[in-house]
């Protein structure tokens, strides 16, 4: 009976901390979309400086919210955030405004997908 109850509980401890961490990640991913909008409409104001600064912080936030997707995601996948968010800013700085539009799609882009694989559906699990 001891060994029923303890399996019950850790079940549960680990049916909510999964719940918990994908809340904080879809979380993270509609920060970083919100970001990627707000840098977009900078871009296109032709406001550089602000929209370097900006991508500075994403790729600050991303750095610093590390823990979550650390432990929740394949290490590619946050790898590739990682990298197109240095290049976003890059980007930005060397005032090339067709990849910096790109780049941003993309990490726009990979984030909407890792959001969508955290629902649960049919394509996801097959």
């Amino acid at each position: 009976m001891k060994n029923s109850v303890i399996s019950v509980l850790l079940f549960i401890v680990l049916v909510f901390s999964l719940l918990f961490l994908n809340n904080k990640f879809v979380s993270l991913c509609d920060d970083i979309i919100i970001k990627c909008e707000e840098i977009e409409v900078l871009l296109d104001d032709k406001n550089e400086l602000l929209a370097y600064e900006t991508s500075v912080e994403l790729l600050e936030f991303i750095k610093e919210r590390a823990s979550i997707p650390a432990i929740y995601l394949n290490h590619a996948d946050y790898d590739f955030l990682m990298n197109e968010s240095l290049k976003l800013s890059l980007y930005i700085k060397g005032e090339d405004k067709a990849e910096s539009l790109a780049t941003l799609h993309v990490l726009r882009y990979t984030a909407e997908h890792l959001k969508n694989l955290q629902k649960p559906d049919i394509k996801n699990l097959l």
